[in-house]
């Protein structure tokens, strides 16, 4: 993404400066190509200037973003495959984390939570096309240890290009075997990401060469984050050119306020930029993350929600926009310190999934989008045009004609983005059957920030359809009739037309639909309803036709699960939360899915289907009129344990003995280095950015030794470490103070403090929040993590090098003591270097505390209970660990469960209270540990309030979900 991926995203304001006065729309009718392009290397994988195809079949690809590495539960990725699936998307993008599997050069690990080979498996089994996208770079993920690189990073030249051949070299192990070509779900491999400033074409070329080295064959993409042309042709340039967008921006503190920048000139840069190829928004706005202090993803979720979908992504669509992956689908969580220093712990991302894992209204409307264009083929090739529309100066209508059919498509919105009015509009529609301005004869409405994609002159089934001015979900061939699912919002107006071929018809409806016929026309006419209301119409066309009009709330409820290999092989279901998918074994539907209270449901299936099962029970269903199923889903409430933690026994130990002058430090690393490759400029030395030590993540402690005189008075330090960060200090084991990052004079000691007859030890804790992201490729990641500057004041002759200083950061460095949890699990504290997070610890010595604690505590403390959980098989019950602190006093916390560093909590910042506990990690069907490192910044602090909470109740057919593999405490003590 443009973004954290780490965290932010690097969207160039040279993009919001495009307007459509630049690209002025060409209207256009004419086919605009004929045959297929490839990239020479295999024909299962095509193109033309409309759309991909895939094994010689044309398909909008709608995509979304999943990050394996932001879910560490392996047993979790089929669920989210299965989701994805089930919202009808037919991709899924994934980002190759380089530092996630490499702690150390030459070094790389791809078990466990980093099976890539089971990431893709999942996404196969889900029968989803995988784009591929393992950078070197990924807005982040560059390993720690190429901090200490000299020559400059995401450029050709020796240095850079072996470490990056180095990981391409190990992933390529993974992408290679998985493409299509190797009947794989690979079709497309990306080009790094995001490349668009300060760039090297030597720099793709040596990319481009290492993949085909070393055997990939699938097309080749490039996303380009500021749409300025960049390697859309020439060296460097990729198969298929496409840009990002993310137009809501990322301040999530006023979610109502939208910009008024939904895109019109999209078409024509597409036009003037790649037209042999299709237009793709690689990566498209799908939510927003959320920086430390921020309003929190609820807020983000607000501004990118079910309206924003509708507005930007129809409009994506009316600007022939073929290719679109949403960034983030799922966002996850970046444990540990995967995050960029900006962002906290969640990366719910305000996501259509969120990082529980549950469906929002974002979903279910993504799926009501993907659904339609997957099924109405003819929107694969079309021309835009202009419609005569009325009150065409508030409403803009864009049209786009098939160009191998007579199928027009009208998608309309507000010209005004952010308008939360109610516009009524007409449009002038050309026809096979004549020309009409519809609606004939009722309302046709614009609500507040909605769209909508109308059809007309469509064949579909054995039908013709005239217009609709309501939406389309999905129509099906049931054998005897078909089917189709329109739908607006619950109390507005709709017209379905469809051309009849006798006078002989018959239709049933209810008193909610009038209709009419004329000039073998039929014209239903009706209000859209808090439910679905069916319409059966027969003797018009060769099969009998049922129409099912739903209210929006209806409709965000209606699934279309496949039950054979084509898109068209499907049954309808309305009411569950979710259906993961269904088959057919001879005469019955076996459905399975999750629900969230006892469901009514409703069922439409062919003739020869007379028997239902969810989740493996036979349901009692009953076959009404129109051969409409319905049954009801019974929730049986589960027996749902775990612990209250305000009610068991913590163990508490003080846990800052770094800070005392008599702490031996002996096996600490030495700072002698002189110079260094971080960009950060530095005023005194030795050199005290951890990287240069090999510390690259978490707390790093600095203890700095100097003889005192009577001319000391004090000492004058600079700490660096990016936003979030903090650090504290101790002089001779007496606490002066925590801080944020930046300069700090410390004065007037002599006398108090600073012995001046003997040795005197500063100590420093320092908390940092992660490596920063190298977006336009200057380095920037390179930022230095330590201080820049150590003085001692009051002396005038002083040397630079005043005060003799070691360094201290996770166990092992580089070469970790644990390569399970791996690089990003722990840091410096000397509980984590001692094992303390870990299950299985020895802590029968410690003091027992209750919490919420009611003594302040200065200096570092740990907490640790055990606690235990129990979820019924059959349920999901994603669980979490909230803090409810009223304390004024300023703290940071690490939250470990089962060994996982799953939360990084900020007190004074915000905003998360509450982090996800995947199950894996947890252990849903027994006992867990958790400990928490309490950082306190003021004096003395107190932990607030911590509770188990689940996010929701479903009963579900979720996969089976094995534990992840986490080390005790005596696994560490054998090594």
């Amino acid at each position: 993404m443009v973004l954290i991926k780490g965290a932010l995203t690097s969207i160039s304001l040279a993009i919001l400066a495009v307007t459509a006065a630049a690209f002025p729309v060409r209207p256009t009718l004419e086919k605009r190509q004929d045959g297929d392009t490839s990239n020479g290397l295999t024909d299962l994988v095509t193109w033309d200037t409309y759309t991909l195809k895939v094994n010689g079949e044309r398909l909008f690809l709608f995509s979304g973003e999943f990050h394996y590495y932001r879910l560490p539960s392996p047993g979790l990725w089929p669920d989210i495959m299965q989701k994805f699936k089930a919202l009808d998307y037919n991709g899924v993008s994934f980002y190759f984390n380089w530092g996630y599997h490499s702690p150390k050069k030459g070094v790389y690990n791809f078990d466990g939570v980093r099976d890539v080979q089971r990431a893709i498996d999942s996404a196969a089994a889900a029968d989803l096309h995988v784009i591929t996208r393992a950078g070197p770079y990924d807005c982040g993920g560059f390993p720690s240890w190429l901090m200490d690189m000299a020559s400059p990073a995401r450029k050709s030249n020796p240095e850079n290009d072996e470490n990056c051949r180095e990981w391409l070299t190990e992933i390529d192990k993974y992408l290679v075997p998985n493409q299509i070509t190797k009947g794989g779900p690979i079709i497309l491999n990306q080009l790094d990401n995001e490349y668009s400033a300060n760039t090297d074409p030597g720099y793709l070329e040596m990319i481009k060469a290492k993949f085909l080295e070393d055997g990939m064959d699938v097309p080749t993409i490039y996303n380009d984050a500021n749409m300025l042309h960049n390697f859309a042709h020439g060296p460097g340039s990729a198969d298929i050119y496409g840009w990002d967008n993310y137009p809501a921006g990322f301040d999530c503190s006023n979610p109502n306020a939208w910009p008024n920048n939904r895109s019109t000139y999209y078409m024509e840069y597409h036009r003037l930029t790649n037209p042999e190829q299709p237009a793709a928004l690689w990566e498209f706005q799908g939510g927003a993350f959320d920086p430390w202090g921020g309003p929190g993803y609820e807020a983000c979720y607000e501004m990118v929600n079910e309206k924003y979908a509708k507005v930007y992504y129809k409009n994506n669509y009316a600007q022939g926009i073929t290719i679109q992956n949403l960034y983030m689908t799922y966002g996850g969580t970046s444990w540990g310190g995967l995050s960029k220093p900006s962002v906290y712990t969640s990366y719910d991302y305000g996501a259509a999934i969120t990082e529980a894992g549950l469906m929002t209204t974002k979903a279910y409307e993504n799926k009501l989008q993907a659904t339609f264009l997957h099924t109405v083929k003819p929107f694969l090739t079309t021309e835009h045009f202009v419609p005569k529309v009325d009150n065409s100066d508030i409403i803009l209508v864009d049209g786009r004609a098939a160009v191998d059919a007579p199928t027009k498509f009208y998608i309309a919105q507000h010209w005004h983005t952010a308008s939360n009015d109610t516009d009524e509009f007409h449009i002038t529609i050309d026809t096979t059957d004549g020309q009409f301005e519809i609606p004939r004869s009722s309302k046709l409405v614009i609500d507040g920030r909605d769209a909508k994609l109308l059809v007309a002159d469509y064949d579909f089934n054995s039908q013709h359809l005239v217009y609709s001015t309501s939406e389309i979900f999905t129509h099906l061939d049931m054998g005897s009739h078909d089917v189709i699912v329109v739908y607006a919002y619950e109390g507005e107006e709709g017209e379905f037309a469809i051309k009849i071929n006798s006078d002989d018809v018959t239709v049933k409806v209810d008193d909610s639909v009038k209709y009419n016929v004329e000039d073998s026309i039929l014209q239903l006419t009706y209000k859209h309803l808090n439910c679905t209301t069916p319409a059966y119409i027969s003797g018009g066309s060769d099969q009998d036709l049922l129409i099912l009009i739903a209210g929006y709330s209806a409709a965000l409820r209606w699934w279309a699960p496949h039950v054979g290999d084509s898109y068209e092989e499907r049954v309808l279901i309305q009411g569950p939360y979710l259906v993961r998918g269904a088959k057919v074994v001879e005469s019955t539907v076996e459905f399975i899915g999750d629900i969230d209270k006892t469901t009514d449901i409703q069922i439409v299936v062919p003739e020869n289907i007379t028997s239902f099962s969810w989740n493996g029970k036979k349901l009692d269903a009953k076959q009404g009129e129109h051969g409409i199923w319905t049954a009801a889903i019974e929730f049986i409430e589960p027996d749902v344990q775990f612990t209250d933690l305000t009610q068991v026994t913590w163990k508490y130990s003080p846990a800052s003995p770094e800070s005392m002058p008599d702490f031996d430090d002996s096996d600490w690393v030495t700072c002698d280095r002189l110079s260094t490759n971080s960009i950060t400029p530095h005023d005194t030395w030795p050199i005290l950015y951890a990287d240069d030590y090999g510390y690259h993540t978490g707390n790093i402690w600095f203890r700095g030794t100097f003889n005192g005189t009577s001319e000391i008075t004090g000492f004058n330090l600079t700490a660096f470490s990016g936003s979030a960060s903090a650090w504290m200090l101790w002089l001779n084991g007496e606490y002066l103070g925590g801080f944020d990052v930046g300069n700090h004079a410390f004065t007037d000691l002599n006398g108090t403090l600073i012995d001046p007859e003997g040795e005197n030890v500063i100590s420093v804790l320092l908390w940092t929040t992660g490596h920063e992201e190298n977006g336009v490729s200057d380095d920037n990641y390179k930022q230095a993590r330590g201080l820049t500057k150590s003085t001692l004041l009051g002396i005038s002759n002083q040397t630079i090098w005043s005060i003799d200083w070691k360094i201290q950061g996770n166990l092992g460095g580089e070469d970790l003591a644990d390569p399970v949890r791996g690089p990003y699990n722990e840091g410096g504290l000397y509980g984590e270097r001692n094992g303390w997070h870990l299950p299985g610890f020895p802590d029968d010595d410690w003091e027992d505390a209750s919490i919420p604690e009611t003594k302040n505590r200065t200096g570092v403390s740990w907490y640790r209970t055990t606690f235990d959980v129990s979820i019924p098989e059959g349920y999901d019950v994603p669980m979490s660990l909230v803090f409810d602190d009223d304390t004024d006093t300023r703290y940071r916390a690490l939250v470990f469960i089962n060994g996982w560093q799953f939360g990084r909590y900020a007190n004074d910042l915000g905003p998360q209270t509450r982090y996800y506990l995947p199950k894996g990690i947890l252990n849903t069907s027994g006992k867990n540990t958790l400990a928490i490192a309490v950082i306190p910044l003021d004096k003395g602090a107190q932990l607030g309030k911590v509770i188990l909470e689940p996010y929701g109740t479903l009963q579900s057919a979720m996969p089976a979900v094995d534990l992840v593999e986490s080390p005790t405490y005596s696994d560490r003590q054998k090594k």
